[in-house]
């Protein structure tokens, strides 16, 4: 690979500057500065788990948060309402969609958006239907406000997870206390990305069950060659129902300084939530995370498109070295995110096949059934990382479960 200036500390990673990208983790200061993903477990454990990419964010994010700790006070921020025009530039700019900046409500992250969304626009005992198996938070919206859980799950079959449209119209026909529909484009664990039509199919119904589409797009900058990302709200006839939820967070590894936003395309609707969700009760975002997200959706494009391409090769270094070597894992190609879903069916690891590898293979990933329905007998893999670790996490699986991972005949 070309710019390798050679190994770290840890004698692992190859350090090669792509650009504005470096492919190193320098695992003694992740695990020494805090980082969750880094912090559960002692050295020797290799995390794959928490959906945070390793790499960090951009120089010019890095620069900009230097020049906030070098200013002379660091109190209210008046730039909070820029976010919703960095925002709509930097949508209008890559996904060819053009969104109100006024229409941009600021949230401390994405999960308190979609918990403020859901309680602006249903009563207690409204159903809330998911889509198993999906990002585990999205099970705890109903219980922890009142709500009746609705579950729609994905179809699998040997071209991958999908949203049976039919399975929902009938969901929405049998249960007419439904209110919400809460939608994870692209998925998360799956790494699928819906098609134009499929969203298009799903605006329609809830538009015609009176139901809120409360779309979570957070992963919507990693997406890989050959597939699209559509913007719910860029639909026709998805302003009256739908609200989007989005950050900078994943894509730029900044989650952690906490900004994100609740995206309307009705001033009707818009309205009508901050009557319900009074500003101060969401807290506002720091000024940290402001300026980060503000700065990299400004300025953070190549950068990103490097990272993207990174990923790209990772995605696939993954499937290939399980179709070679452990062909018994199953694995489709993520479309999107940098996240893998393993089937590990065919392994016989116990209810608990993450905590196994944790024992047998010192790599955490995340345990499938937290994912809900369709999640028993997987784990999430995160390969946002850089090589040589994704390399090593590979290599550790192949060790570990080689022995068992023989197709039957």
């Amino acid at each position: 690979m070309a710019g390798v200036k050679g190994g770290d500390s840890n004698g692992r990673d190859h350090g090669a500057a792509l650009g504005g990208v470096t492919d190193r983790v320098d695992e003694s200061a992740k695990r020494a500065g805090g980082n969750l993903k880094w912090g559960v477990d002692p050295p020797g454990v290799l995390p794959a788990w928490i959906a945070e990419h390793d790499l960090g964010p951009p120089p010019v994010v890095r620069d900009a948060l230097r020049r906030l700790a070098d200013m002379p006070d660091v109190g209210y921020s008046r730039r909070a309402n820029e976010l919703g025009h960095a925002f709509a530039d930097w949508a209008a700019q890559r996904h060819g969609w053009c969104p109100d900046p006024s229409l941009v409500v600021p949230t401390a992250d994405v999960l308190q958006g979609i918990w403020a969304v859901v309680a602006a626009f249903s009563e207690p005992g409204a159903g809330v239907i998911t889509t198993p198996p999906v990002y585990p938070y999205f099970h705890d919206v109903a219980p922890e406000l009142g709500r009746r859980s609705l579950e729609c799950p994905l179809r699998h079959d040997a071209a991958g997870w999908r949203l049976e449209l039919d399975d929902l119209a009938a969901l929405l026909e049998r249960e007419p206390g439904a209110r919400i529909l809460l939608l994870c484009s692209p998925h998360n664990p799956t790494g699928h990305l819906y098609s134009r039509d499929d969203l298009q199919a799903i605006v329609e119904l809830t538009h015609r069950h009176d139901v809120i589409l409360v779309s979570d797009e957070i992963h919507f900058d990693l997406v890989y060659p050959g597939g699209s990302h559509y913007p719910t709200l860029a639909l026709p006839d998805a302003a009256e129902h739908t609200v989007a939820l989005f950050s900078a967070g994943k894509a730029f590894a900044i989650s952690g300084l906490r900004a994100a936003i609740a995206v309307f395309a009705s001033r009707d609707l818009h309205d009508r939530f901050n009557e319900a969700m009074p500003p101060h009760l969401l807290g506002g975002v720091g000024r940290a995370g402001v300026e980060a997200a503000i700065t990299a959706w400004r300025h953070g494009a190549g950068w990103l498109d490097e990272l993207v391409a990174l990923f790209d090769r990772h995605r696939r270094m993954v499937v290939d070295v399980l179709a070679a070597e452990l062909p018994a894992v199953g694995c489709h190609l993520p479309a999107s995110t940098f996240l893998a879903w393993l089937d590990l069916s065919a392994l016989d690891l116990g209810s608990d096949p993450a905590a196994r590898l944790v024992e047998r293979a010192q790599v955490r990933t995340s345990e499938g059934h937290e994912f809900g329905t369709g999640g028993a007998d997987h784990v999430r893999l995160n390969f946002g990382t850089s090589t040589s670790l994704l390399e090593e996490i590979l290599a550790r699986l192949v060790q570990a479960l080689g022995n068992r991972a023989t197709p039957q005949p």
